[in-house]
């Protein structure tokens, strides 16, 4: 029987988060954890198998690029942060570098992994990665919008008084400012959103859905205000698209590839409602937006595409 090897380049908060949900959504998988620092992705590895010791798994590795032979999936959380004075796009180019040195290292040794790019800006980064290696679209993915998704529904959960999984709403476009929310599309338990709000009698006017928004454009900054950083959420959202990978189940995230088009704006990486299975992530059905949304989409596209093809263009 196969065993899963997963592969996560970056062995910070986020990484290491990252190992310990892929452990527990993948019990038979072989994590490697890489880093630059070496002593770091060693106290990552102890201090994972100290807690696995109370749950059974046991197979987390500190390795080296070597170590990423056959891997099914290479995770990328490797990258420096936003520093004063310094640009979106300076982030950009900085981990662009980052994260192709990390593939051209990979590639020759998991010819066949499919990539899941977490650093930011993740949709730049993933169009910059699927030009690096030249590969199926659906085998380099961007963590996008998945945690956008999981904010948006745990405030709608907390609003509307039922549980997140029973809310269908999504977050679409980039991990970014310019994200937009498909409320047009939003369903609560099997109901359109508005007739769940007529019936239920709940309210969410327009001004409680622009501060639906800003709540989840503003919740990284709270958290890293709150506690220093922000790792669990999208540690989770990475546990969730190995799992849908490794285990083929055709879960369906917000999560972004390079489309050929969106509204308009070609070869862009963005988030739209994805189908994740073993072959990677696909677009089955484009959703139906109203035309404020499909503006807004477009918008987004566009600011996506233009910090990737500044990036290429550098390079």
């Amino acid at each position: 029987m196969h065993q899963p090897k997963i592969v996560i380049v970056g062995a910070g908060l986020v990484g290491g988060s990252a190992a310990l949900f892929v452990a527990v959504t993948i019990p038979s998988a072989e994590i490697v954890i890489i880093d630059v620092a070496r002593v770091r992705a060693e106290g990552q590895v102890m201090d994972l198998a100290h807690a696995a010791a109370f749950w059974g798994h046991n197979r987390f590795h500190a390795g080296d690029y070597d170590d990423a032979r056959d891997a099914d999936v290479v995770v990328i959380t490797a990258g420096v942060g936003v520093k004063p004075g310094q640009t979106r796009l300076d982030l950009a180019r900085i981990n662009a570098d980052i994260a192709t040195e990390i593939v051209d290292r990979i590639a020759p040794h998991a010819p066949h992994a499919i990539y899941i790019i977490a650093s930011n800006p993740c949709d730049v980064l993933a169009g910059i990665v699927l030009d690096r290696l030249r590969c199926a679209k659906e085998r380099v993915i961007s963590t996008g919008t998945s945690l956008d998704t999981g904010r948006l529904r745990s405030l709608l959960s907390e609003r509307l008084g039922v549980v997140p999984p029973a809310i269908h709403a999504y977050v679409l476009g980039e991990h970014g400012e310019s994200a937009l929310i498909h409320w047009s599309g939003a369903a609560v338990s099997g109901m359109p959103l508005e007739l769940f709000l007529t019936r239920s009698g709940k309210e969410l006017g327009p001004a409680s859905r622009d501060l639906i928004l800003r709540s989840v454009h503003e919740a990284a900054r709270l958290i890293k205000e709150g506690k220093g950083a922000t790792h669990y959420g999208i540690a989770s959202a990475i546990g969730r698209i190995c799992e849908a990978i490794v285990h083929n189940t055709d879960l369906i995230l917000t999560v972004g590839v390079v489309h050929p088009e969106v509204e308009g704006v070609a070869d862009v990486c963005l988030s739209l409602p994805m189908v994740i299975n073993g072959r990677g992530a696909h677009l089955l059905a484009y959703p139906e937006l109203a035309s404020e949304e499909r503006e807004a989409l477009r918008r987004s596209a566009q600011i996506v595409k233009e910090a990737t093809d500044s990036v290429l263009l550098a390079r």
